[in-house]
């Protein structure tokens, strides 16, 4: 009995003993022998310093991996950045044809070879083989991925915890969530839709019949129109729908710029 409370008074001086850069270790001592937190913490350091190193060491470790996989680079690169853009403004600088366009959009959809800018009037499903570079437009600022809004569901968390697999492939939302999409995968989900398709520096136009075999199929006025996904360099959408809020706004203009004209004849 003596030496267990000898054990425990020399593991309370030996915590007391730490400096003031490890004094959080020394609080947590008692919540450990309350049965709370963890067993250890996870470094000596402060939790902002040891925050810093870890994005330190993830982006080394991903330079390694890029350097490692020259081939997968420029996706593996690509593919971290957009994740931590989503819901936001990015700026996107792609070849298309023989020209570089630059495309700015808020970041729907990070896939594993494509990303999907959405603006108000259109949708751009852009691969990365063809994307030049990626960035932050200027005037916004570079902020953490922390603007998407969760909605908590109990139920769904049941389905989750009890049946993962089936909950995720039935729903097209969470799919996109926990699995990083192939463009001939989410194309899928777009068929019957009318779109553009920029390939083989030509430009296509019809409705998204089919996409299977590394083949996208289109439907045009007067002929079918089977583009190879590999020469794909950029995809486009406009809708009536979209473009409403645009239209407004130009009626609106239209409208103003009329009516002091009339204003005056009525006074004439």
């Amino acid at each position: 009995m003596e030496k267990e409370e000898m054990g425990k008074r020399e593991e309370k001086e030996y915590y007391e003993r730490f400096t003031n850069k490890t004094k959080f270790l020394k609080n947590d001592y008692y919540t450990l022998k309350k049965g709370e937190g963890y067993t250890s913490p996870p470094s000596s350091m402060p939790a902002h310093e040891l925050k810093l190193l870890r994005e330190y060491m993830d982006g080394i470790n991903l330079k390694q991996i890029g350097q490692s996989l020259p081939q997968y680079k420029k996706s593996i690169m690509l593919l971290s950045f957009l994740k931590g853009r989503r819901n936001q403004q990015t700026k996107v600088h792609a070849h298309v044809g023989e020209e570089i366009k630059e495309l700015l959009g808020r970041v729907s959809v990070v896939g594993r070879d494509f990303v999907a800018l959405t603006t108000v009037t259109e949708r751009f499903w852009i691969p990365y083989s063809a994307i030049e570079s990626a960035s932050v437009p200027y005037g916004i600022s570079d902020m953490p991925n922390n603007h998407q809004q969760v909605v908590y569901d109990d139920t769904l968390r049941k389905k989750l915890l009890n049946d993962f697999s089936s909950t995720i492939l039935k729903n097209d939302v969470l799919k996109r969530q926990f699995y990083e999409e192939a463009l001939h995968v989410h194309l899928q989900a777009w068929t019957k839709t009318k779109i553009i398709v920029f390939a083989r520096g030509k430009e296509f136009k019809g409705k998204l019949l089919k996409v299977s075999s590394g083949k996208l199929t289109l439907k045009g006025r007067r002929e079918l129109s089977v583009i190879d996904l590999k020469d794909i360099q950029l995809l486009k959408r406009s809708t009536p729908f979209q473009m409403f809020p645009t239209f407004v706004q130009w009626l609106k203009e239209s409208f103003h710029s009329l009516w002091p004209k009339r204003r005056k004849k009525w006074k004439a």
